[in-house]
């Protein structure tokens, strides 16, 4: 049930995302310069921060599937 809102969420975000830039650009939207700067900046947040938790999954995934050491032999001279 939650990974489907989810889905209709992220869907929804995409179908916005995409027609937005023409329906300003037509100038059927008037928005604030301000407020441009504001959302481009919000969305720079978080792809960036999407961007850090994959990263931050990847190492974690990494870490989780590597086989623990069984014992290191150091050899001196």
């Amino acid at each position: 049930m939650v990974s489907g809102l989810a889905a209709l969420g992220v869907a929804c975000s995409a179908l916005v995302l995409a027609g937005l830039p023409a329906i300003v650009a037509l100038r059927l939207l008037e928005l604030p310069v301000a407020w441009v700067g504001a959302g481009l900046g919000c969305v720079g947040a978080a792809v960036g921060g999407v961007k850090l938790i994959a990263m931050a999954w990847a190492v974690g995934g990494r870490l989780a599937t590597r086989p623990p050491a069984r014992g290191v032999i150091a050899a001196a001279d």
